[in-house]
């Protein structure tokens, strides 16, 4: 495959770094952001060091004035991988942060999707790439808030895919699992900017760690999204949704999602927490 124009959200650190690295060694033409300039300067400094040919600027996806920077970009491949994780009981947390969530992780998503899409549209050539998550398909209690946000964009990539395919442009879900970036650990520990003593499930607090230790105690490195990313941008027919890294996911989640009952996976969900 010929080298592709790819633009990447979200790629200061963790998973978008390291496929962006990757896909400019490969001789792509990649476009790097980040959500602010500080970050930007962060990025081209590391950019610079690693001798690679990366355009680095910001491009906050809540700001629609940043998309014109996308537009004039003209990429193949867009992959959307900016995101923001909020944590605690979906029953008690403040609803100013479950909209905030929406706003970056699904609507800031698809409103740059929307704005890259037509000039796809007119190309009648393109790919789309959205980085959703295992929480879009299992949801871990007490993750609620960024599971919602997940679940969405899976629902978001069906619909984009069925709707552009006649059009030339493909689009493909990534579910990564639990990736050692840091991003789960502030996810964590956002809640407790607001959950607190005075809240009626703060008396779940040995359960809720119980839980965070099933998403922080085995991560996979950065790195092992890659090779699905690499996939999804170079093959002549890349997938739909792509589970990673496969081993121990892919298995996992087929067997729990389409075989076991509602019933069956909250028990189970339960014993893994003990």
């Amino acid at each position: 495959m010929k080298p592709q124009k790819i633009l990447i959200t979200g790629a200061r650190q963790g998973m978008a770094r390291e496929y962006a690295f990757t896909l400019a060694r490969r001789g792509h033409t990649v476009f790097a952001t980040t959500e602010t300039d500080e970050q930007a300067e962060e990025l081209r400094k590391e950019v610079t060091n690693a001798n690679l040919d990366i355009h680095v600027d910001r491009l906050d996806i809540r700001n629609t004035d940043d998309y014109q920077k996308g537009t004039e970009f003209k990429p193949d491949v867009l992959i959307n991988n900016a995101a923001i994780g909020e944590s605690g009981p979906l029953a008690e947390i403040p609803m100013e942060r479950v909209k905030a969530n929406m706003d970056t992780n699904v609507y800031g998503t698809l409103a740059l999707t929307q704005t890259i899409a037509q000039d796809m549209i007119q190309r009648q050539n393109g790919r789309i790439i959205i980085i959703s998550s295992i929480g879009g398909r299992m949801v871990i209690p007490y993750l609620g808030p960024y599971a919602m946000t997940k679940f969405a964009l899976e629902g978001a990539g069906d619909a984009l895919r069925q709707e552009l395919h006649h059009h030339g442009i493909t689009v493909s879900l990534v579910e990564p699992g639990a990736i050692d970036t840091g991003f789960n650990e502030r996810m964590i520990a956002t809640k407790y900017e607001w959950f607190g003593e005075e809240n009626l499930l703060y008396t779940d607090g040995k359960r809720i760690r119980n839980f965070e230790r099933l998403l922080t105690g085995d991560q996979h490195p950065p790195q092992s999204v890659t090779p699905a990313i690499i996939h999804a941008v170079e093959s002549q027919k890349p997938k739909a949704r792509y589970i990673t890294p496969f081993w121990p996911y892919t298995p996992l989640v087929f067997f729990v999602t389409k075989f076991l009952p509602d019933r069956v996976r909250d028990w189970l969900m339960r014993k893994m927490a003990k």
